[in-house]
């Protein structure tokens, strides 16, 4: 089998850089200096013990130059779904699988939408990751990965998938109702996500302060109402799981606050402001998810503003 990881940021280098190390033939596809600093000295994990070792895999920073593959995970920002889709189209044979392994609801719709959904599979994870520096990536928690159709294709191609995964070191499976667990995990980073972003905390830290649990239990709570309007059915609390995830990752920044603290756009719009507008089409309030949604949308605001300051400065100097 040969991947491509079309969004080699740190969760797509860790499943590549993993499943390289295992024989599979990996291919990256990143941004610039990332991708140059995996082909001069190869791409470097740090495990959670500290333990660190380095693994030789391709890398580009153009789709064109990738060739083929049999999968491709698409692990870009769930904001750049539409566009990486399109970008996939020369990396798909005939029978190639695409797997959109992302944070936030609906991006497996926008990439049917360019690939059609006999292609389309949706995966989601709760592995902890962070890009350290260009060709550096913490694996920074372990957990669940789960590979289903959204659009009722048979789940033997995704036993493939999940089963190279597995032979990796991920405690990956199959599952027959992927829109569960896709909301599921969605409430999980609804409650974790907006709150480190704002305060700073790393996912642990967040479990220290009972306010703040507080705060998630009302985030999920909404979420929640939501999603039993959209007719899904939870089979696991998701405070009870975001709490069991933040202990398992609690050295982990997690995402949005990576994206913050760079002054990158966030996927805020995908989590906790798609479920204000799903409450919205169901008639379900949804006041503090509206609310840490304005918040973020501010800090990116004002991150962004100073990073540009940052970069004129450098620029006159």
């Amino acid at each position: 089998m040969r991947v491509a990881v079309l969004g080699a940021g740190a969760i797509g280098s860790l499943f590549g850089g993993m499943l390289a190390r295992t024989g599979v033939k990996v291919i990256l596809i990143g941004r610039k200096e990332h991708v140059e600093m995996i082909r001069k000295r190869g791409l470097k994990i740090i495990e959670e013990s500290g333990e660190a070792f380095t693994v030789r895999v391709e890398a580009t920073t153009n789709p064109l130059e990738a060739g083929k593959a049999d999968t491709v995970f698409l692990t870009v920002k769930a904001y750049d779904t539409r566009r990486a889709a399109m970008d996939a189209r020369p990396l798909l044979k005939e029978d190639s699988l695409v797997v959109c392994m992302q944070n936030g609801l609906d991006t497996e719709k926008e990439a049917a939408d360019v690939l059609g959904k006999e292609n389309v599979f949706r995966g989601v994870t709760s592995e902890g990751a962070q890009l350290v520096e260009p060709g550096v990536v913490r694996h920074a928690g372990r957990g669940e990965s789960l590979v289903g159709s959204p659009f009722g294709i048979s789940l033997q191609r995704a036993k493939s998938v999940a089963e190279i995964l597995r032979e990796a070191g991920f405690n990956a499976n199959v599952t027959d109702n992927i829109e569960r667990e896709v909301w599921g995990k969605a409430l999980v980073n609804a409650g974790i996500n907006p709150i480190g972003a704002i305060t700073g905390l790393r996912n642990g830290e967040i479990l220290e302060h009972p306010p703040l649990l507080e705060v998630m239990k009302k985030l999920i709570a909404e979420g929640k109402k939501v999603a039993k309007k959209h007719n899904i059915t939870l089979t696991e609390d998701p405070f009870t799981k975001a709490v069991k995830i933040a202990e398992m990752t609690a050295t982990n920044k997690n995402s949005m606050l990576q994206d913050i603290e760079k002054g990158k756009k966030t996927e805020i719009d995908y989590i906790n402001g798609a479920i204000v507008a799903y409450g919205k089409r169901y008639n379900v309030k949804t006041p503090v998810n509206f609310t840490v949604t304005a918040i973020i949308k501010t800090l990116e605001t004002k991150a962004h503003q100073r990073k540009g300051v940052i970069s004129n400065e450098a620029e006159r100097n």
